[in-house]
């Protein structure tokens, strides 16, 4: 191999290096900004301040809806600030704290 084919694998290697780095650092901080996303949203549903969401008050919100059985790990019809959490951490690999009003 030429002196100027191996420089030119290095900088492949290189950039290939620095693109999976920069893909990891985007996807991590897209799981934590979803994450975020569904604690604000859990907060705004509970409307009653319980830290719970039920079925009813999730009603009609097409963001919550659909992953409401995945959330409602005992199956009775209830989402605890607890089960989004264990929720989260499954789907995103991120831990949320609740965020006080």
């Amino acid at each position: 191999m030429t002196p100027r084919v191996a420089r030119l694998f290095a900088v492949i290697a290189l950039w290939a290096a620095c693109a999976t780095d920069a893909a990891a650092d985007d996807r991590t901080d897209y799981n934590r900004r979803a994450a975020q996303r569904y604690v604000a949203l859990f907060q705004e549903l509970d409307r009653d301040a319980n830290s719970a969401v039920t079925r009813l008050e999730a009603s009609g919100d097409l963001n919550f809806v659909p992953r409401f059985d995945d959330m409602d790990i005992n199956r009775d019809a209830i989402v605890t600030f607890e089960e989004l959490q264990r929720y989260l951490e499954q789907r995103y690999g991120v831990r949320v704290e609740r965020r006080r009003p």
